[in-house]
């Protein structure tokens, strides 16, 4: 049998080089169709968590808020002046723990809501029970009375930064 350079080598290559770009085009139009759905499916979750951490909240309109390096990624007013909800995005042990503080028109906190599906199960995932979020309801202005959980300090003081700094956000906000 007879080799040649172009049967070897460059054929091979043109054949990867076609399949790559079929395959590149078919995933760029798949994300072409489901970036809106996956969009919208957020907005509707972060709506869910809002209203959940605001009990009775209906609507609320996106406030300005320059508190970026907080790790604030969103503030929200409910639109019958319940009050507030703030978003916090900080670094647990698994990656990003997303907080959702609500407070009431005098800046207490009235609901929370952790994110920590990023952290190791079992152990930083604590730091979401009910019973740790339950130690911020009531609290204002600071929440450093609050310890840290023995095994999961960097989940759970990724939430105590996240409500920390949704407070000082109130603070600037109101």
């Amino acid at each position: 049998m007879k080799s040649s350079v172009f049967n070897d080598m460059i054929k091979p290559i043109i054949v990867l080089l076609i399949i790559c770009l079929v395959v590149s085009a078919l995933l760029g139009f798949t994300n072409s169709l489901t970036a809106p759905i996956i969009a919208e499916n957020t907005r509707i979750a972060a709506e869910q968590t809002r209203k959940a951490v605001l009990e009775g909240a209906e609507t609320f309109t996106e406030i300005p808020c320059d508190t970026a390096a907080l790790g604030i990624t969103g503030a929200f007013k409910e639109d019958s002046g319940k009050g507030y909800v703030i978003t916090a995005a900080n670094k647990g042990y698994g990656g990003a723990v997303v907080v959702t503080v609500g407070l009431n028109a005098d800046g207490e906190i009235v609901g929370l809501s952790a994110n920590v599906s990023t952290e190791t199960s079992g152990v930083g995932t604590k730091a979401g029970t009910e019973a740790y979020i339950d130690k911020y309801i009531g609290l204002s202005g600071s929440c450093d009375q609050v310890d840290t959980i023995s095994g999961a300090t960097y989940s759970s003081g990724a939430v105590k930064a996240g409500v920390n700094a949704a407070l000082a956000a109130f603070a600037q906000i109101k």
